[in-house]
């Protein structure tokens, strides 16, 4: 007898529980379903799957190809002034701090002790990462020594070490505690500095010891062409107990013959190393180097056209 289902909104389907359950999800004999889909249901869905990700692969790729067709691996689109960057380089500072301390602009060390301790950094670690910092620079294989006026066209300028003096081997200075930091410009693509190379036109904003410099070694022609550095310290307290400094090289300079920077492979930043000749032991000095050219700006407040760094050199009384 039919069952009577006047008034009824729904069957209730016959429950089933555990293997019994699960046999009749894989395959339903009543509905020809495998797992809750016939045979036609899985065949629309598997259709419609692969034409929706087949145009959607095809839409990356050609929006992928369209991209790559714009950038060049060696040249950037955009340069110089035309570019987010623009023609102001930042001027860096080396050796890094190790990853643990790498928010912090200190150099602190105990030139006492070569090794480090639990509260204090030996002079090994800061002469290893400049040691580390410089292997580039003895690699230059593609790298010839260039005149003043610079390059051949596909060359690159070798940077020869030996310019540094004792910041450039040995132990950097860091175990007799007169440490060598070493500065560099960042790389800008195709950027060529609008040098101060009139020593009598120069702003008044260059210091009385970049122009003294440039009289002493009588410099002329291109070697005048050259973005100067000058440090010194931030406050009076400072100055008084930074001590000496020394410049290597002697110009204190980036020379006009290592720009523009293209890409060129083997090539490398020119440096500049500031060794600190006799600063007070156990005294926190607060330093600012500053690159002198027509198109670096300086910003102290926002630390532009200038790098900025502390140094404290501890021996054996004044870290305990």
């Amino acid at each position: 007898m039919s069952a009577n289902l006047l008034g009824g909104t729904a069957i209730k389907p016959p429950e089933r529980h555990g293997f019994e359950a699960f046999k009749w999800f894989m395959y339903d004999p009543d509905k020809g379903a495998i797992m809750g889909r016939t045979p036609k249901s899985w065949a629309l869905i598997t259709v419609f799957y692969l034409i929706y990700y087949t145009f959607l692969a095809l839409f990356w790729a050609a929006c992928l190809l369209i991209f790559f067709q714009t950038i060049d691996d060696k040249v950037p689109r955009w340069e110089t002034d035309n570019s987010i960057i623009g023609s102001s380089p930042a001027l860096g500072v080396r050796p890094e701090q190790e990853w643990a301390r790498v928010d912090s602009s200190m150099i602190i060390y105990n030139q006492a002790h070569e090794a480090s301790s639990a509260d204090m950094p030996g002079w090994k670690e800061w002469a290893d990462r400049s040691t580390e910092f410089l292997e580039a620079y003895k690699k230059q294989d593609n790298a010839v020594d260039c005149p003043s006026s610079g390059p051949a066209a596909g060359q690159v300028c070798n940077f020869d070490l030996a310019q540094l003096g004792p910041c450039g081997e040995g132990n950097y200075g860091y175990d007799k505690g007169k440490p060598c930091i070493f500065l560099k410009l960042n790389k800008i693509y195709n950027l060529v500095h609008d040098y101060y190379n009139d020593p009598d036109a120069m702003p008044s904003e260059v210091p009385a010891d970049v122009k003294a410099r440039i009289a002493e070694q009588k410099l002329t022609g291109d070697d005048l062409n050259q973005v100067w550095i000058d440090c010194h310290g931030e406050n009076p307290a400072d100055r008084e107990a930074m001590g000496d400094l020394k410049y290597f090289p002697e110009s204190a300079a980036f020379h006009g013959k290592y720009y523009p920077y293209t890409n060129q492979d083997g090539y490398v930043n020119p440096l500049v190393a500031v060794q600190f000749l006799n600063p007070e032991a156990g005294r926190l000095l607060h330093i600012e180097c500053r690159a002198y050219a027509g198109n670096i700006n300086y910003d102290r407040r926002d630390k532009i056209g200038k790098a900025h760094f502390e140094v404290l050199v501890h021996n054996e009384k004044t870290a305990k």
